[in-house]
């Protein structure tokens, strides 16, 4: 018998949530909730149906009822993601948009965050400029924690730009540099799939509503210890580099 069932999930979720995909808990999180990982490169967010969401989050009714730990082995069958001794029904869950709309303004501005800190710097100041190789080369797996600073700052920026209008493709030029889980959030960022609170600031400045963008900056913090604000530097360093370069085309960043 299942001891919890999934309610929705993400669409990095979804896709990682194939039948015979085989992996491990890696981490479980101290607010509730742990990292699955299945597979080379895919990854699972279990969390509460109330928690932050995101492109790999998976809503649990009953997480409160799992014992997770660090190494139990993962397995989807059937219909359930086994978890050690645990199932989770898979059976009714649906897939929850957390995607970003493009909707191009020529009057787009930044938002007011504080100053990246000073290791970032560097890279933040390179993907502003358009020159996005660079910037990942100075920023990926830049931090600590399992989603480090200067990965969660690509995220923004990749999510940044297509919201934008111009896209690019920064996860080869990041395999290998980044962190497993900061790749599959970037990865998923340049498909448009980014954490609720930076898709609704991306959606707020494509409409041109300062008020609004303002109002969703202090909700970034909710994601993550840091990774919210790092996705408003990145969201930022895309606004600068499109008003920048405005008249000249942006093409992909090349491997």
């Amino acid at each position: 018998m299942s001891l919890a069932r999934a309610l929705f999930a993400g669409p990095g979720a979804c896709r990682a949530l194939v039948d015979g995909a085989r992996g491990r808990v890696e981490v479980v999180l101290s607010a509730g909730g742990a990292y699955v990982r299945l597979g080379l490169s895919d990854w699972v967010l279990l969390s509460g149906p109330g928690a932050p969401f995101g492109p790999l989050s998976v809503a649990l009714d009953g997480l409160d009822r799992l014992e997770l730990r660090p190494g139990m082995p993962a397995e989807v069958a059937r219909g359930r993601l086994l978890v050690g001794g645990l199932a989770l029904s898979l059976e009714r869950m649906r897939e929850r948009v957390c995607s970003v709309a493009v909707g191009v303004r020529s009057d787009v501005a930044c938002v007011s965050l504080p100053p990246p800190p000073a290791p970032l710097a560097a890279g933040v100041s390179a993907l502003a400029d358009g020159r996005g190789a660079r910037g990942v080369r100075l920023l990926a797996g830049l931090g600590e924690g399992l989603t480090p600073a200067g990965d969660d700052v690509l995220a923004g920026y990749a999510g940044g730009r297509l919201a934008f209008g111009a896209p690019v493709a920064l996860s080869r030029v990041a395999a290998g540099r980044s962190s497993p889980l900061g790749l599959a959030y970037l990865r998923c960022a340049e498909r448009g799939e980014v954490p609720d609170v930076a898709a609704g600031l991306l959606a707020a400045m494509c409409r041109g509503c300062v008020e609004e963008a303002a109002s969703v900056v202090p909700l970034l913090r909710s994601w993550g210890s840091s990774s919210g604000m790092a996705l408003g530097w990145g969201i930022n360093a895309a606004v600068a580099s499109i008003t920048r370069h405005s008249t000249r085309p942006l093409a992909t960043v090349p491997s």
